[in-house]
Parts: structure tokens; sequence; C-alpha cells
């Protein structure tokens, strides 16, 4: 789960409450001032006009919102390691990275977005319940060498340096290139 979706679909229940009024108030109100209107009712239709207006842009906005974060909700799981690069996202939805990243910020603001973190050095998303970092120093082989000093048979991870437990000497390992 990396949106709130309980969160989600009050927010557009919440604007489908307001918005379905506003827009069949309009028409509503249009009809009448064509039929019964004179000249005294017209700053109030062009209030009314403009506060449905308003609403209604910004329904259209929010469902857009929610329709893309279940796009990335779909997107991030199907994901398998755990990091979801922005531009992963972006090809996914037919959109641009920038336009990501303000989705990402909404959810943020709105406090939808749930197991989902944005790394700006990386540029991609990490789900938190199922990114693993990837230790680079664990993840090298072992060298089988000897001490230049004493001459001990070792065994050190690649590129990584260590003490020789009989002579004290530091002793690095050669990076190993398998081929």
């Amino acid at each position: 789960m990396y949106i709130n979706l309980k969160k989600l679909y009050l927010q557009m229940g919440i604007w489908s409450f307001i918005a379905v009024p506003a827009f069949t108030g309009l028409f509503v109100f249009i009809g009448t001032m064509v039929e019964y209107g004179d000249k005294d009712t017209i700053p109030i239709f062009i209030i009314w006009s403009g506060i449905a207006i308003a609403l209604l842009v910004n329904y259209c906005k929010t469902m857009s919102y929610v329709v893309r974060l279940k796009a990335l909700h779909d997107v991030c799981r199907a994901d398998v390691d755990g990091s979801v690069p922005i531009n992963e996202v972006a090809n996914y939805m037919h959109t641009t990275r920038e336009k990501i990243i303000r989705l990402k910020n909404y959810g943020e603001k709105k406090r939808i977005l749930i197991n989902l973190v944005y790394d700006a050095s990386g540029d991609r998303f990490i789900l938190t319940d199922r990114y693993r970092p990837v230790d680079p120093v664990n993840d090298r082989p072992f060298v089988g060498m000897a001490c230049p000093g004493c001459g001990a048979s070792l065994k050190i991870r690649a590129t990584t340096t260590g003490i020789c437990p009989y002579c004290d000497r530091t002793v690095t390992a050669p990076n190993i290139i398998v081929g």
C-alpha cells in the first residue's frame, strides 16, 4: 500500500459532494436567469457563476491528481526491488518528470503517500516496505593472497584494506576482474 486509499476516496467524496451541486445549481440558475431574469439579478449571477466555476476547476484538478496518484500506486505495487526511478514512473504515466514531482508534493501535502519516500539524490521513489540497501563492501568477493611482509595466507575482500594478524602490516587486496 503506497497511498492512503481511505483518505483519497474521502477527498473524492467531499469534492463530489461540493462540486456536483454547484454545477447543477449553475445550470438551474442560468435557466432561471434566462426565463425570469432582470437586470437586478446579473450581479448575483456573476458571483454565483464565479463560485461554481472555481469549485468545478478545483474538482477537476483534484480528480486529476487522484487518477495520477492511483497510477503511481500501481507502478509501485508492480516494482520488486523497492526503488522506482522517477523516469520510469513518468514513462508509465506518459508525462514529464516535473509533473511527477508536483504529484509527489501534492501527495505529501495532503498526507496521501504512505510507505513511499522521494530520494532526491537518486531521483527515485523508495518503497520503505521493500527496499533493502545494498552494502557495497559486504558484496565484494574475498581475495586469497599472501601477506607481503610475512607471507601468511590471508582472505580479504576485494579493494579493501586490512591488517595482517601475524605481522601487523597493512595489506590492501587488489580488485578482482572476472572475465
